[in-house]
């Protein structure tokens, strides 16, 4: 059933079988997350949902519609990154007004990931920074990594394909080596 609500959505993204599936691709969790969510990140991405960001769990559910479903709902394809500016600005309001602590450490990691999705080196900083206050270290690091290949190459040359983008001859070296995506 689709959801409707950011009780909908947070339920749906913290479930036991959601969970497995947050950083690994599996086409059967895209097409579940389609269902469940795929209209409320059109609705989400057309400006239409803003008004939840006045509460802690909506500003968090809009936030994942807005950074992490497009992951899943447009894998490989330039859409997948079309709302991280609208995520970035979402999520940044939303740590403001103190909805990060107001939540789980696992549900915070999700305000700050659009800060470490983002190609600007400022908001890659920002999500090392935030990152650290998480107690597992390893979203730390991964926020570092994310860091440096910004701070390297000033964007995430795995994703210059799908948006058009030509890659210089050193980022074609670094994408032979492995871990250069994410």
């Amino acid at each position: 059933m689709p959801a409707a609500s950011p009780a909908d959505v947070l339920a749906f993204w913290f479930s036991d079988t959601a969970r497995k599936h947050w950083f690994a691709r599996s086409d059967a969790f895209d097409a579940a997350l389609r269902d469940a969510l795929g209209a409320l990140h059109d609705r989400a991405a057309a400006g239409e949902l803003d008004a939840w960001a006045a509460t802690a769990s909506g500003a968090l559910a809009l936030v994942l519609l807005l950074d992490q479903a497009p992951r899943n709902l447009h894998r490989g394809s330039a859409r997948a990154f079309a709302t991280d500016a609208a995520a970035v600005r979402h999520a940044r309001a939303a740590i403001d007004a103190g909805h990060d602590r107001e939540v789980d450490d696992d549900a915070r990691l999700f305000f700050y990931l659009p800060f470490e999705h983002s190609e600007d080196l400022a908001d890659q900083d920002r999500a090392v920074a935030l990152c650290a206050t998480l107690p597992n270290p390893l979203f730390h690091d991964y926020a570092i990594r994310h860091r440096d290949v910004v701070a390297r190459f000033g964007r995430f040359p795995h994703r210059n394909a799908v948006l058009g983008r030509d890659s210089t001859a050193e980022e074609i070296e670094f994408l032979k080596q492995p871990g250069s995506s994410f």
